[in-house]
């Protein structure tokens, strides 16, 4: 049976009735309706330009930082407000500090330390478990268009993943015990594999740039192991944005409107 979605403002989900009530077959299967978004704590308005335009945050900002902070600040069950410090807080803690960190801490590390190459370990099943549940909950989440849920769950796996390196230590395994410290990394590049992969309908554009680094390839929507290879290009996924910015944004945002 095929899929349809209808994608409406909360105060336009009556459709679905009107399409039943004038016999429209067939009818849609899931219907995406969220609530309102603000501005500042403001209502939106484009006649006032009390708005942020998308090509203009988009000449400034990442693409991901912004599909990110609107996803996750969705207003799919009550009103959300868009707040620029809100907007500039989440990108340097969340998308930088925690995703973009451990990302780039694993493949800077074994950059240094085992000349790029990535190390030829069998990952545990735990890990792999943890895995292969995100794949299968994200994706419901997907299919119901509970974007806001789905990209949650990810990130509880990011600081999961940032945790266990943290415990393990690989800084220090790599004069203690280098092949604790191999498992421990090439336990991090399965963590780092699968959350760009997962990550790909949200933010595709860092999830290719991980890709990239890793020479991988998969298409399909399960776990993968990552071939022992060396690393390409490895470079960070995202810049901290200087919290001199909020007060920028918020006095563009004040002149602009009338």
């Amino acid at each position: 049976m095929s899929s349809s979605y209808y994608v409406h403002g909360k105060d336009t989900i009556i459709w679905a009735g009107i399409l039943a009530g004038l016999g429209k077959e067939p009818l849609p299967t899931h219907i995406g309706s969220n609530e309102y978004l603000t501005l500042e704590k403001k209502k939106l308005s484009t006649s006032r330009n009390w708005a942020v335009w998308v090509p203009d945050i988009l000449n400034r900002y990442e693409p991901d930082s912004i599909r990110y902070f609107l996803t996750i600040n969705a207003p799919e069950s009550r009103d959300a407000d868009f707040s620029w410090k809100e907007f500039i807080y989440s990108h340097n803690s969340e998308l930088l500090g925690a995703y973009g960190n451990f990302v780039n801490r694993t493949l800077k590390f074994i950059q240094k330390s085992f000349d790029g190459f990535i190390p030829e370990k069998a990952i545990p099943s735990p890990i792999q478990n943890k895995v292969k549940l995100l794949y299968v909950e994200v994706g419901n989440c997907i299919k119901t268009a509970c974007f806001k849920q789905g990209l949650e769950k990810v990130f509880e796996l990011v600081r999961f993943s940032n945790k266990y390196s943290d415990e393990q230590q690989p800084w220090k395994q790599i004069y203690e015990d280098k092949d604790s410290c191999q498992q421990t990394l090439a336990d991090c590049v399965y963590l780092v594999a699968n959350l760009a992969h997962i990550l790909t309908p949200f933010l595709p554009f860092s999830s290719t740039k991980v890709k990239e680094m890793l020479n991988t390839t998969e298409t399909g929507w399960n776990s993968f192991l990552v071939e022992s290879q060396q690393l390409s290009n490895v470079e960070p996924l995202f810049e901290r944005i200087d919290l001199a910015r909020i007060e920028e944004e918020l006095e563009r945002l004040n002149k602009q409107s009338v």
